[in-house]
């Protein structure tokens, strides 16, 4: 019975040294886990040095690292760099090797709330382009030729552009209480070309809309004018509260949608395809007619889900880079991307002729844009998911003026 009793004892001793041992080791490792969190990476991620020399390049190079997109740099033949982030001057002073591989390795690993891209992790990301999909930004060679060049930075950043600078005109009506339209972020240039109603570009459109609501269509020869009349009077408003709930459809509608419609079961002629010249000519000279009129569309009831589902959007991360439409135009508005200062977002513009497209655009043409941009996969024009998100967009910009056609950069 001894002998049992003993035999007994030893196993039960043994298990316990077993759980203490396992538990002593899920200690070490939440330890290291601890340590790396706080102090970086110690083990460099190759067995090749990091080269300064690729380094730099890959911090300058707008398809790779492109740092200056978000932080200053001691780069005085640079003329632009950004604010979003902290300046990198000095930065081979204030951080070891370790550190600075662990911030460009996942930055969220110490933040996260970071909107800085994680350079070499793939875990997580949402709706990712195809052609980025399972990819990490830069490949372990490069993270270590980076912390290589970065090290080397121990001079002060330009003093220019630590700061943000540019336009930042809070002229009434174009700012209600906080919300800015884009036009205060604009150059006196180009606000001085969106307020000439000759020379902005945008007219092109509101004058070639102005002749398609005239023009007689499809086998009964009926124009947007023959329900409608006089476009002034009728339209009057109308840009205003779009996109709206639909109760045929039980889901929303926007402008460019409704017109298709009119076109479909009115006049009996084939929907114009989203972003083409008729339909952006048509939403355009329609919307002109509630120029100066403020935003104001309803969010409530019915609308009310997909209101939730277009901010739901807004706030949600996606991409390679990892960010979101708030990231941007909520927490960052007034910073700079390089030369850029970053605007609210808002749409109160659109449809806007955008100097760098050369054309004009809806605001979906500038949501997938934006989804491009972050190596987000983006939707199709008239996507559900898009107009609930120009639903979020109008309601956050409530108060503005309609500006269409408005002029951007």
């Amino acid at each position: 019975m001894h002998g049992s009793y003993w035999k007994a004892f030893v196993i039960q001793v043994w298990i316990g040294l077993l759980v203490l041992s396992d538990l002593y080791a899920q200690g070490n490792q939440q330890l290291d886990d601890l340590q790396t969190r706080h102090e970086g990476i110690p083990t460099p991620l190759t067995d090749q040095p990091g080269d300064t020399e690729r380094g730099r390049h890959i911090v300058l190079n707008r398809q790779r690292g492109d740092c200056v997109v978000c932080h200053a740099l001691p780069l005085p033949e640079r003329r632009f760099h950004g604010t979003v982030g902290l300046p990198l001057d000095n930065v081979g002073s204030r951080y070891t090797a370790a550190e600075l591989r662990l911030r460009l390795v996942d930055p969220k690993a110490l933040n996260p709330h970071s909107i800085m891209p994680a350079y070499h992790t793939v875990e997580g990301r949402h709706s990712v382009l195809e052609a980025y999909r399972g990819k990490p930004i830069l490949t372990a060679q490069e993270i270590e030729d980076v912390v290589a060049y970065l090290l080397t930075l121990r001079q002060d950043a330009p003093q220019a552009s630590q700061t943000p600078s540019g336009p930042q005109h809070e002229t009434s009506p174009y700012s209600v209480e906080g919300r800015r339209s884009g036009y205060t972020y604009l150059s006196e240039e180009h606000r001085q070309l969106q307020d000439d109603v000759f020379g902005n570009p945008g007219m092109l459109w509101v004058e070639r809309g102005r002749e398609l609501w005239d023009q007689p269509q499809g086998d009964g020869q009926q124009a947007c004018a023959s329900c409608h009349g006089d476009a002034s009077t009728s339209m009057r408003g109308v840009r205003t509260r779009y996109p709206q709930f639909d109760p045929r459809t039980k889901k929303l509608i926007n402008l460019e949608q409704r017109i298709n419609r009119c076109r479909t079961e009115q006049l009996r002629v084939e929907a114009y395809p989203y972003e083409s010249e008729a339909l952006l000519a048509l939403s355009t000279f329609v919307s002109f007619q509630s120029r100066g009129m403020p935003l104001s569309v309803d969010i409530k009831g019915p609308a009310a889900p997909f209101f939730e589902a277009g901010k739901a959007f807004f706030m949600r991360r996606r991409g390679q880079l990892d960010m979101a439409c708030s990231h941007c135009h909520d927490e960052y508005a007034g910073q700079r991307l390089r030369g850029e200062v970053v605007s609210q977002g808002q749409t109160n513009g659109f449809p806007v002729y955008r100097l760098s497209w050369q054309t004009l655009g809806s605001t979906h043409r500038m949501f997938a844009w934006c989804n491009t941009a972050i190596r987000a996969q983006p939707l199709a024009h008239g996507a559900d998911d898009y107009v609930n998100l120009e639903l979020y967009m109008a309601w956050r910009g409530r108060g503005l003026p309609v500006e269409t056609p408005g002029v951007r950069r």
